[in-house]
Formats: structure tokens, sequence, C-alpha cells
């Protein structure tokens, strides 16, 4: 059989297949092009935030507070942190308050800061927290939460109370309130400003 009759038939000069015939390394590009597009598109996964959780350092966020002003998790670096998420129509929310106000008033001195998240909603929500913090001499920032904030917490029940040490990594978590939630507080924050 001569070259012309085997190309006919479909069968490949040796020659030209140990050279490199262009058709004889599509298998070949195709795995690798496959190959490249898997590892590229795996490595452009962006980056997921850590679970909420003790131990991990906390989402940060930024927030408006009720004037307006924008307030970051960052600018309390080095402060143990209390965030509560609450809204004024919750009962349980209220009793914390008064709770947190009283824990502020022992700590704040000594580099404990509190934050209300308020997650009230519509366009009176801000003018709401402001009058119930001034009716119950709540001295605390409240800040509005913008749905990422509760949302990068975890937060599906309220009260929700994390705080945060110094180097902003969650120290404990309460989910919802409970009697003598202001003495629980208390113990944790001893043992955090001892560290």
């Amino acid at each position: 059989m001569n070259r012309n009759e085997r190309l006919r038939y479909g069968q490949r000069p040796h020659v030209a297949y140990m050279l490199g015939d262009p058709m004889s390394r599509l298998p070949l590009a195709a795995v690798l092009l496959s190959a490249f597009i898997v590892l590229t598109v795996s490595s452009c996964k962006k980056a997921e935030t850590p679970l909420p959780v003790t131990g991990n350092t906390a989402p940060s966020f930024s927030v408006v507070d009720t004037v307006g002003n924008r307030v970051r998790l960052s600018d309390f670096s080095g402060k143990i942190v209390i965030l509560d998420f609450w809204a004024t129509w919750c009962a349980p929310c209220k009793a914390s308050t008064r709770e947190l106000e009283k824990l502020l008033e022992k700590y704040k001195a000594r580099g404990v800061v509190v934050l209300g998240i308020s997650m009230d909603t519509g366009k009176s929500a801000a003018e709401q927290v402001k009058e119930y913090a001034r009716k119950n001499s709540l001295t605390y920032q409240m800040l509005m939460d913008d749905g990422k904030m509760s949302k990068a917490y975890a937060v599906r029940n309220i009260p929700a109370l994390f705080i945060l040490d110094r180097q902003q990594k969650i120290a404990k978590i309460y989910p919802g309130y409970l009697p003598g939630l202001g003495t629980m507080i208390e113990s944790e924050l001893a043992n955090l400003l001892h560290e």
C-alpha cells in the first residue's frame, strides 16, 4: 500500500505522525485546556467569610449609626466589643439593653465597648431607635443593620449578643435572652480583661 492509499483509508503516514501531525495532538490539547479551565475557575472563587463561631475572627462591618455616621469594626481595635443585635419591638431585647448599659458604666474605663445593632426597619427606624435610647438613658452607640451585618453574623433571632476580644475574635455568643444574662456577660468580661 503506497502513501496515497494509506491516506485515503484513514491511515496516517508514520513520518507525519512522528513529526507531530496536528490531528494527533488534538486530544492532548483538549485535556490540557480542560485542566487549565478547571484550575483557573477554582482559583478565582471568592474568599468565603469565616463562620461567626467562638474562636473565629469576627466578620468586619461598616454600617451607619442613628445619625448617619459610618462605623466600622476596625474603629474599635484593641477594645473588648459587645455586639447586641436587637429591635425596639422586641421585649427580651429591651431587657438586655438595660443590663448592657449597667455593664458599660462599670467597664467602659477598662476598654469595653457596647454597640447596639438595631434590626428595626422602615423610614423612621433610626428615629425610633434614637427615641428609645433617649427614653431609657442608653449611652452606648446605636447602629442600624443594613442586612449585610446580620447576615455576616448569621443572626436568625434576636436578641443575639457577641462578645469580641481585643483581637476581634469571637469570645462568646449568647443567642437569645437568658435570665441572668448580665451576670454571664460580666463573668466573660472578667476573663477577657485578665488575659
